[in-house]
């Protein structure tokens, strides 16, 4: 009697294992990078979850910021603030730095999750991942 019992959360657990994870988008790697607020001096949102911010300092940088989900439609916003939260003067991947963006009339926030600095190799290769486009695919 047992044994019929046992089959049926074995056989539940092994799906879920089988589940191949959905592709998500680019994950960052670190979250101990941090940027100087008033050194940030440009933005290109990449998708709802992640938007690469510019430092503007002599080294010309750029971090991906990987942002809460439920921030809708990132990709129009003219105009993007970073709100330090704890007060320290930078934008990190750890504490409670926002991004924030004005839409229908109010106002978004947006926590910070994770902040990676980003090489020139690891910013093309985000910048090739967004502009790509769909093939057209004839058939005759």
């Amino acid at each position: 009697m047992r044994l019929p019992l046992l089959a049926i959360p074995i056989a539940l657990l092994s799906a879920c294992a089988a589940t191949p994870q959905q592709e998500q988008g680019p994950r960052t790697a670190r979250t101990d990078a941090c940027v100087f607020h008033s050194s940030i001096s440009g933005f290109e949102p990449l998708d709802d979850s992640h938007v690469i911010l510019y430092d503007d300092t002599g080294n010309k940088s750029a971090y991906l910021a990987e942002i809460t989900p439920g921030c809708f439609d990132l990709s129009h916003p003219n105009t993007l603030a970073t709100i330090d939260g704890d007060g320290n003067r930078q934008i990190c991947g750890y504490g409670r730095d926002d991004i924030a963006y004005e839409q229908f009339g109010r106002t978004e926030r947006c926590r910070v999750l994770r902040l990676e600095k980003l090489t020139d190799e690891r910013l093309a290769t985000l910048m090739e991942k967004k502009t790509k486009k769909p093939r057209k695919v004839i058939i005759e």
